[in-house]
């Protein structure tokens, strides 16, 4: 198959990834998110409990390298708002309720259990002492972003929001896969925002097109969503996951 890169674009293809940051976006991870779809165990038609908490795991991980960047942009723009800890709560909850920990679903120390109690939640809020550790690989990605567009910074962190954001759409389909075959789980966090989880994709898409302006900035934020996706298949790689 020739590479994606070596494809002619249409005349009004080649406009709209000129124009529109999304279409940009979208453009520059389309490999990299078809691959990273195409591998997750969590995605085969016969995943199970096992491969959530592995699949929670090791976004934990990513996630919590993340987050610094996220908060930084937040900062910059108060109505971008990642709700990271919350995102994070909620797979420790599911971690707890499949029998693991972030450290523990990879490393086979303590598995899941068909035995836990989901009907709880009233620790959802609680720190557990099995915080994740940030991905190394992610950082290391983030890092290399962040230096190949210094006078772009906060544009290269929407390119990482992008791929944050995006990632609860696809989540929510997961769970409308999952949900029936490993109940009585709750999957909390693919259930992401809920209802409003369409309407708060639309408004972050507002605010990604108003701050990425220029060509330049659609390009910095294409090398962070790059680098997030990068990231995370980095990340299982290392875990022994299959990308």
């Amino acid at each position: 198959m020739a590479p994606h890169t070596s494809e002619a674009l249409s005349p009004s293809r080649s406009a709209d990834l000129a124009t529109d940051p999304l279409a940009a976006l979208r453009d520059a991870t389309r490999e990299q998110h078809a691959r990273l779809d195409a591998g997750l165990p969590i995605a085969q038609p016969l995943a199970t409990l096992n491969d959530y908490a592995a699949h929670a795991a090791a976004l934990s991980a990513w996630l919590a390298a993340l987050a610094p960047e996220l908060q930084a942009l937040a900062a910059r723009e108060p109505r971008f708002a990642p709700d990271t800890a919350a995102r994070l709560q909620a797979l420790r909850a599911d971690l707890r309720d499949a029998g693991a920990s972030p450290a523990q679903a990879h490393g086979g120390r303590g598995g899941p259990s068909d035995t836990s109690d989901t009907s709880d939640t009233s620790d959802l809020d609680d720190h557990s002492e099995h915080d994740p550790v940030p991905s190394i690989a992610t950082r290391q990605q983030m890092q290399h972003a962040l230096a190949q567009a210094p006078d772009d910074a906060n544009a290269v962190r929407w390119g990482f929001a992008y791929v944050v954001e995006g990632s609860q759409l696809g989540g929510q389909v997961m769970h409308r896969q999952l949900a029936p075959r490993l109940a009585p789980h709750p999957l909390r966090y693919l259930q992401g925002r809920g209802a409003d989880t369409g309407g708060h994709w639309k408004s972050f898409l507002a605010l990604l097109r108003s701050h990425l302006a220029t060509p330049q900035a659609t390009a910095a934020a294409c090398i962070g969503a790059q680098a997030a996706f990068a990231g995370l298949a980095q990340h299982l790689h290392a875990e022994g996951a299959k990308t």
